[in-house]
């Protein structure tokens, strides 16, 4: 559509050198002519390259010629069974969303392994977004183990002793505590419209992993904290048996004071307290916490780089703590588990009378306490 403009152009130009060649000529306007027209020749030819990268159709693949078809196949196929490849994600994907296949696609799915895993950068991008939601899972010890696990944590670790030179050396009684985990599924359903096909894979994978992560990773976080450990994981609440002036400090009012929140701070141990952090939700910190000061009328809360530290501790947020509870404790002695990435599974059947689709997302997941008491609790109500 531009080939006409671009062929006046040349013709003007033409046309111009010719002028040049006679006696009276007016070299100030045969100028303005002419950078006017280089002006609109460029800008042309912007616009003939941006609606010519146009025409490319992200997800057509060019089905390979007779005479170099089956090498290319198998090429295509070995891509097909790895989880990893670009390939294998769009087939996966496609068939996810009930989307029809091209022909090379039908043709080599068979020999391939597209129904198993789900792709690699699907997976990746799925978990990343669990951590994002589920915060808490960046502070405690987090494995990826396939099965049942267990794991040895540092229990006990005394200091060095001073040692006299050439004198027998006594070991400590440092201890190491193992944390058996298991796994719970913890599952999401999601039913939508059958028009899920009308998408595109990049969008239907950004949607899909969105809504799946943001379910199964609240409920993470959820076990996390209030987790009994009797038939599903433990979580912090259930560390220990919570005493007052013992692990945990019992509030005298509806807002603890300055006094109180330094008890909570002496009941962990020193060895605990440099790792430690809070765990709140919102609404205490902001109802109970934001506004105490201490002896000197200073306020207790400093906020650095979009942070908020208590006593010079970090403070961590989740809307699963109750509220008027507040934690502290070295969040590195719990351990968790995903024995394996999110898998994704979907039914056109479950949801037929619906017109809709079922996508199914299932983690296997468990989370213990290794030390109970590295932690500490302090409440309006124990």
């Amino acid at each position: 559509m531009f080939e006409k403009r671009f062929a006046e152009i040349k013709d003007r130009k033409t046309e111009i050198r010719s002028l040049l060649e006679g006696d009276d000529v007016n070299l100030e306007e045969i100028e303005k002519e002419l950078d006017g027209l280089e002006s609109e020749e460029k800008e042309l030819r912007a616009k003939a390259e941006m609606a010519e990268k146009l025409k490319t159709e992200p997800e057509v693949r060019t089905i390979p010629k007779p005479e170099d078809g089956e090498k290319k196949m198998e090429q295509f196929e070995m891509r097909m069974n790895n989880p990893e490849t670009q390939e294998y994600r769009d087939v996966w994907l496609k068939r996810l969303m009930g989307k029809p296949l091209d022909e090379i696609e039908q043709r080599s799915i068979a020999a391939t392994n597209v129904d198993g895993a789900v792709p690699t950068m699907t997976s990746e991008r799925i978990f990343n977004k669990i951590r994002e939601i589920a915060p808490l899972l960046n502070e405690v010890t987090l494995l990826n183990v396939a099965g049942n696990v267990n794991f040895a944590v540092e229990g006990t670790n005394n200091d060095a002793d001073l040692h006299t030179e050439n004198a027998e050396l006594t070991a400590q009684a440092d201890t190491l505590v193992t944390v058996s985990l298991a796994g719970y599924e913890i599952a999401k359903l999601v039913r939508i419209s059958a028009t899920v096909k009308t998408m595109t894979i990049n969008a239907f994978e950004g949607w899909l992993s969105d809504l799946l992560a943001e379910n199964i990773a609240t409920r993470i976080e959820h076990y996390m904290i209030n987790g009994t450990g009797s038939s599903q994981p433990k979580g912090i609440n259930h560390a220990a048996s919570w005493v007052d002036t013992n692990n945990a400090v019992d509030w005298n009012a509806a807002s603890p004071t300055y006094a109180e929140l330094t008890e909570t701070v002496s009941y962990l141990k020193g060895g605990y307290y440099r790792n430690a952090k809070w765990l709140m939700n919102h609404k205490t910190f902001w109802n109970r916490v934001q506004a105490i000061r201490d002896d000197g009328k200073a306020p207790i809360v400093k906020e650095m780089g979009g942070k908020y530290y208590i006593l010079g501790k970090e403070v961590l947020f989740s809307d699963y703590v109750g509220d008027d509870v507040i934690f502290i404790g070295d969040f590195k002695k719990m351990v968790a588990n995903l024995a394996q990435q999110v898998t994704v599974a979907q039914s056109e059947h479950s949801g037929f009378a619906h017109n809709a689709i079922d996508f199914r997302g299932t983690a296997i997941f468990d989370c213990d306490i290794a030390v109970g008491e590295a932690f500490v609790k302090s409440a309006a109500t124990l």
